[in-house]
This record gives structure tokens, C-alpha cells and sequence, in this order.
């Protein structure tokens, strides 16, 4: 296991349940990429910079993945228009050559710093399936080779650019990959295989949404009531609970420390909120799409003549 413990409570912005601390200290003591999953605005993102914060890494290494991404972009890119332009220059120095062209991407980079860090990559199944697969030996073996850098200029690419034909982390601490997923493709079975699989959920109690709206928001927390925190969060539960049968996209964490704020502001009281539980004050603010919005309005006047 790590040195450090990771908790899902050592930050003042995230809370991770037992479980889900349980499987990143597993993926992390496996070196394991840790894929996670759950529905929008449950915070799939936030565990990364929770995993740094709460273990010191330092700034977490980002990557966003996009229908165009390709893997080895992550490792290494060679920048041959550049190269081209400065081919036209009559005695460029540094044209007949290809390393000076070579650039180590976000992973590489993260490999190459052969020290611990976080390397996220963000929504993985928006690119092409070949993607993932690009991706096992190098999760697995923490290295990669730099295929287009000539074995006659490795040690001018070492001497200028800090890295050779071979690009590995540091066996001993090599960085935790967290991999988000909102499953908009399938995931090939090597690749699953390959990682250890996390499900952030909704909370299931007051409490911990309390603790988590607590960490997050960014109102000095003696001017917010507590009064008012309670009764808003009992109230969006009964939103949420009514929503998840009729609604895409059930209100989350995101959308309630965002209503929490704005209650804060127009000076709800928790007797207006009480009164209120199923429409009160800026629920609408709570949906993203016009068929949401739609569906709750008429579930919940259908459950006021109940």
C-alpha cells in the first residue's frame, strides 16, 4: 500500500466513501489504472484531484479525450511542419535532424518525471475504440517506446530533450491513472480487464450531502444557516427521488451546491423551503434540458393532487 493512506475525506473539497477509498488504495498498491464511472455530476472527476491533494502529488496531469484524440499523442508527437518549414531555411541546423521535433505529450511527460503524480483521462469513451486499446501495454508497463527518434540521435535527444528511445516511470512510483466514464460507447473487454473499476454513486445519507456541500461551497460557512443547508438538502431529496423516475438527468451533487448558493443569496428561509418540498424556490434551476424540466414540472403538480 502507499506511504500514505488515501481516506476520500482529506481534502476540503471532496468526500470519497470507505469503498471507493478502498479501491483507490488497491489500484494504487496493483498499479492498476482505476477506471470510474457514475452519472454526470457525482463528482467522477474530482476524485483525481482529491487522490493528489489528499497524498501531496501535486497538480494533477489532465487529459481531456476527445472523438479525435489519439494515444500516441499522449506519449509523443513529432512535429513535421515545423520540421518542413525550417527545411526550407538554407543551413537550418537543425533540420536533418528528427529529435528536435519530438515532444513528449501529457503521459509521456508523466512517465518521464519518474516520480509520483495523478494522470487523468477525462471521458475516455468519447474516442474511437482504438483509443483504449492503444493504451493497455503502456497502462500496464508504465513505458513506451518513441518509434520515429533514429537510434543515431538518442543520445542528442537524451542530452537536449531528457528522454531516449525508451520512456518509462519509475517502477517503484509510478503515477496513479484515474479514468473517467460516462459509458456513451462500450469499453473493449482487454482494456477492462486491465483496470480496477470504481462506481461513484449519489450519496445515500443527509449527512454526507451535508459534509460534501460544506466542502464546496464557497460562501463563508458562518453566514450560511444551517437551518436553511438542512432543510434545502431534504428538500432536494425529495426532488431527486420523484426526478430519477421521470427524468435523463436527476439532479446531483453539482446542481445542489449550486441551488445551496443561489437559496443563500435570495435569503430562502427554511420555513419557505419546508413548505416547498417538491417545487420550492429555483427548482427549475435544478434540470438541464427543457424535456427534464418538462417532466418534473408535470410529475410533481401530478403528486400535489395526490
Amino acid at each position: 500500500m502507499s506511504e500514505t493512506r488515501y481516506t476520500g475525506r482529506g481534502t476540503n473539497f471532496y468526500v470519497a466513501d470507505g469503498e471507493v477509498a478502498k479501491v483507490v488504495e488497491l489500484a494504487i498498491a496493483l498499479r492498476r489504472p482505476l477506471l470510474v464511472e457514475g452519472e454526470p455530476g457525482c463528482g467522477k472527476t474530482k476524485l483525481a484531484y482529491s487522490i493528489a491533494t489528499e497524498l501531496n502529488l501535486g497538480e494533477v496531469i489532465r487529459i481531456t479525450v476527445k472523438s479525435t484524440s489519439r494515444a500516441q499523442d499522449l506519449l509523443y508527437r513529432v512535429n513535421a511542419l515545423k520540421r518542413l518549414q525550417d527545411a526550407q531555411i538554407p543551413g537550418h541546423p537543425k533540420a536533418q535532424y528528427i529529435y528536435p521535433y519530438i515532444t513528449l505529450g501529457p503521459l509521456g511527460d508523466a512517465f518521464n518525471r519518474r516520480r509520483r503524480c495523478v494522470v487523468l483521462i477525462d471521458e475516455v469513451d468519447k474516442a474511437d475504440i482504438d483509443f483504449p486499446n492503444d493504451l493497455l501495454d503502456v497502462l500496464e508497463s508504465f513505458s513506451f517506446a518513441v518509434d520515429d527518434l533514429p537510434a543515431e540521435e538518442e543520445k542528442a535527444c537524451a542530452k537536449d530533450n531528457g528522454f531516449g528511445r525508451v520512456v518509462a516511470g519509475d517502477p517503484s512510483a509510478p503515477p496513479i491513472v484515474v479514468i473517467t466514464s460516462n459509458r456513451e460507447k462500450r469499453l473493449p473487454e482487454p482494456f477492462l480487464r486491465r483496470c480496477l473499476y470504481v462506481r461513484v454513486t449519489f450519496p445515500t445519507t443527509e449527512a454526507e450531502l451535508e459534509d460534501i456541500v460544506r466542502k464546496n461551497i464557497r460562501i463563508a460557512l458562518p453566514a450560511v444557516n444551517e437551518s436553511i443547508l438542512k432543510a434545502a438538502i431534504v428538500s432536494f431529496l425529495n426532488i431527486r427521488a420523484l426526478s430519477t423516475a421521470h427524468t435523463q438527468k436527476p439532479p446531483s451533487t453539482s446542481e445542489l451546491i449550486d441551488w445551496v448558493r443561489i437559496l443563500h443569496w435570495d435569503g430562502v428561509s427554511p420555513e419557505t423551503l419546508s413548505r416547498s418540498a417538491l417545487r420550492p424556490p429555483n427548482w427549475r434551476l435544478l434540470f438541464k434540458t427543457a424535456a427534464d424540466l418538462d417532466a418534473y414540472d408535470a410529475a410533481s403538480k401530478k403528486r400535489a393532487t395526490e
